[in-house]
């Protein structure tokens, strides 16, 4: 992809600044006996997050490292690799080689893992625990580093893809824009062979060292924009995180497309489909533009209209011009106040050429279907922080599936369905003069994309009701025979809040 050199002010391309260092396989063997001295010393999600008393996500800004360190009392074997190699803190050369043990230093800093510093030593990447695997990544930055080909390591979008992805097994899988290779070591679990592809060869660089860390002979990289290293080919699963920023720069390899508006990402949904499998899912995040009085959904709608998938549309945030510049330039609000200015006003420039009212964040899931008629959901997620979702992925298709073959919505009453665990109900009572009263309730799955539907009485008490071997119109007329009330009206009133929960997978088929 090439596009306008115009550069960031910070870090503009074709700096002076030194390479930066990447990690080799020269010496595979000391990579693999790496990993497994991680894996021994518990350098997990959960063996970091008790060492630092951490909660949440485990992503750590620069700013929050001194108070990490000042939490790193001990002097454990964990605690000199968190230090190392998460925190970039540095290490006493007689502390890294106790951590270390037989795996010699002089190894690691042959492949540019390690660097001496005097009597210390620092890590020239990090290695952060996401999930089940380990992502070696860039180190934080110096002082005026050149960033134009950084490989960021666990961000809050990679965290949301993760999320969505579906995660059966699958064949084959394809990372577009693999960056430093998350969704491909995550894929590389649960698939036979992932293909990663990136136009960054210092993001291959990462990934193919982040695989062999992980133990994994399943990940192939290849070199190239997007998609053109596989073209002719298909694959089960695909994710992309790719550059989908709304940007007037190209500065910035894993941020910016240095296409026009949201062009680049319409064109990487569209073409997407050509290498789909037949059922096969696709997860790709993306930005876009929208202008006076358009609604969030109308130019995804347009995207996947016609590329023979059923497609979930998914929305987490909109904003207006301005913070959404001032976000993506905030690191000069520090290092170049000026800086930061002029790119504020460049951007905005952009937007107004644009006739850009607000940007979109979110993400499209496609489903390659090609028998029958294609369709297009589309649901707002309440916060991009969400739990694991593949299953509730899977099963919302599945639902849709369900819905869209019934001939009229009367043809659900004969359907046996059954609640999805773990959920719960919640209710909100108020005071009034005769008692209690309820004023409002809904149920909220305990994982996944956080969705909470607004429930009723009736509808709490069919929920109470499912047991996965009787089918919902009997459900209805038990309700309707234990409150004495016409079961035509129970029915009527209970069949949308069925299709709502079964949309959003709250319930499913009973086997």
């Amino acid at each position: 992809m090439r596009g306008n050199d115009s550069g960031c002010p910070a870090y503009p391309r074709g700096t002076n600044a030194p390479p930066h260092p990447t990690p080799s396989l020269d010496d595979l063997e000391a990579v693999t006996t790496l990993g497994a001295l991680l894996a021994a010393a518990e350098y997990t999600t959960d063996g970091l997050k008790e060492s630092l008393g951490a909660e949440g996500e485990l992503r750590t800004a620069t700013a929050d490292v001194p108070v990490h360190l000042q939490r790193l009392t001990d002097s454990s074997l964990r605690s000199t690799l968190i230090r190392l190699f998460f925190l970039g803190a540095p290490v006493s050369r007689a502390d890294t080689s106790t951590a270390l043990q037989e795996l010699d230093l002089e190894r690691l800093e042959a492949i540019q893992v390690l660097e001496p510093k005097g009597d210390d030593v620092r890590a020239l990447l990090r290695l952060v625990p996401h999930k089940d695997v380990l992502v070696a990544c860039d180190r934080y930055a110096d002082p005026g580093a050149d960033l134009a080909d950084e490989v960021p390591g666990v961000s809050a979008p990679s965290v949301f893809l993760a999320n969505l992805t579906v995660r059966m097994h699958f064949v084959s899988a394809l990372d577009v824009g693999t960056g430093s290779g998350v969704q491909a070591l995550l894929a590389g679990r649960h698939t036979d062979r992932v293909v990663a592809t990136d136009a960054n060869p210092r993001a291959l660089a990462f990934t193919r060292f982040g695989a062999k860390l992980n133990g994994l002979d399943n990940v192939e990289c290849l070199e190239g924009d997007l998609l053109e290293p596989v073209a002719g080919h298909s694959f089960g699963l695909i994710t992309a995180n790719p550059p989908y920023v709304i940007s007037p720069d190209f500065a910035y390899l894993y941020r910016d497309s240095g296409l026009p508006g949201d062009s680049f990402c319409r064109d990487l949904v569209r073409q997407i489909p050509a290498h789909l499998s037949e059922g096969g899912f696709a997860h790709i995040l993306v930005s876009w533009v929208l202008r006076p009085g358009e609604e969030w959904q109308a130019p995804l709608r347009e995207w996947v209209a016609e590329t023979g998938c059923d497609a979930w549309l998914l929305h987490y945030k909109t904003e207006n011009p301005v913070d959404y510049a001032a976000s993506w330039n905030a690191p000069l609000k520090a290092t170049d106040p000026a800086g930061f200015a002029t790119a504020l006003a460049r951007w905005m420039d952009y937007y107004r050429e644009l006739g850009a009212e607000k940007l979109a964040y979110g993400a499209v899931i496609l489903r390659r279907r090609t028998r029958g008629k294609n369709w297009v959901r589309e649901e707002s997620v309440p916060t991009a922080q969400i739990g694991p979702a593949g299953d509730q992925v899977v099963r919302a298709f599945v639902n849709h599936d369900l819905l869209a073959s019934l001939p009229g919505p009367d043809q659900l009453l004969d359907e046996v369905l059954a609640v999805v665990e773990p959920q719960r109900i919640e209710q909100i009572w108020r005071h009034k003069d005769e008692g209690l009263e309820l004023e409002s309730a809904r149920v909220r799955l305990e994982w996944g994309l956080g969705f909470a539907v607004g429930v009723d009485t009736y509808t709490i008490e069919l929920l109470a009701r499912f047991d996965g071997r009787t089918r919902l119109r009997d459900l209805f007329a038990q309700i309707a025979r234990d409150s004495q009330i016409e079961e035509d009206a129970v029915g009527r009133a209970g069949l949308p809040a069925v299709r709502r929960l079964l949309e959003l997978g709250f319930l499913a088929r009973a086997a």
